[in-house]
């Protein structure tokens, strides 16, 4: 058997790609042909056994195919998305639209109604809206006068009732006289009103007079207190006769007022100082 000269035989392979796998390679670089299982060095694009073209270990073919299968997939999971997102915005309703279907709230004022929501014949034309809303205003205003002078009367009678407690209702009545003659004041177009609103401006100065004179006194001075107290109740006492009166001028314009426990403020037995 001849030998080449060159040390190698005569045919045998030309390049590294021919040779197969080489000597030595470690497994961990190693694969085997997807066509034939020849083993086969990391990186090699064709198979020297077979002829197979490969594309990182497997076979060009094989490759487009599942590269085909994933642009179907891509392109199904995509249509289903989107067809998902048109459904839920055909069936949500546009803002203008939530809009419209909501219910129509009735804004009720926080002191008094409107005029419009009056009951009865509609409001004369010589009578201001502001004073319809401020005389409906000062019935809110008569029932915390009323609940403090029963709060005040509750009081009294209490063997160890202090001056500050005394002084904490004056202060309250005193505030809700302020708010009663910004009232009446805003009645005063009303030329219909003017009597009551005498009666009812009358009623606010003399309890704001009241305590004036009986929040001036130390709070060590218990007489006092007990004193301006007992006038005070004196002066809701009143509150009947002035609730009476708005209640006529109300019912000239088919107005409905709050009602007042005025009879919760008439002095109790233990009113002396």
């Amino acid at each position: 058997m001849a030998l080449n000269v060159f040390g190698r035989r005569s045919g045998g392979p030309k390049s590294k790609e021919d040779a197969g796998l080489a000597v030595g390679l470690t497994d961990a670089r190693v694969f085997s042909c997807p066509a034939c299982a020849r083993p086969l060095a990391e990186g090699t694009s064709r198979c020297p056994g077979c002829n197979a073209r490969l594309i990182m270990g497997v076979l060009v073919r094989r490759a487009g195919a599942i590269l085909a299968l994933g642009m179907v997939f891509g392109i199904f999971i995509g249509s289903a998305a989107m067809a998902s997102f048109i459904a839920l915005s055909l069936h949500e309703p546009t803002p203008a639209a939530a809009v419209v279907a909501l219910p129509t709230a009735t804004v009720e004022p926080s002191v008094a109604p409107s005029a419009a929501a009056r009951t009865g014949a509609p409001l004369p034309p010589d009578v201001p809206a502001s004073a319809i809303s401020a005389l409906t205003a000062t019935a809110v205003v008569n029932g915390r006068i009323a609940a403090d002078g029963a709060s005040l009367t509750a009081t009294l009678a209490m063997k160890g009732a202090t001056t500050s407690q005394i002084s904490r209702t004056l202060r309250s009545l005193a505030a809700d006289a302020a708010l009663g003659i910004d009232l009446t004041g805003r009645m005063a177009g009303w030329s219909v009103a003017a009597l009551t609103t005498s009666k009812l401006d009358t009623f606010y100065q003399a309890i704001t007079a009241t305590a004036r004179d009986g929040l001036r006194v130390s709070l060590s001075n218990t007489r006092s207190y007990r004193a301006t107290a007992a006038s005070m109740l004196r002066v809701l006492a009143t509150l009947d006769e002035v609730d009476a009166a708005s209640r006529g001028l109300a019912a000239t314009v088919g107005l409905e007022l709050p009602p007042v426990l005025a009879g919760s403020a008439a002095p109790g037995a233990s009113t002396n100082p």
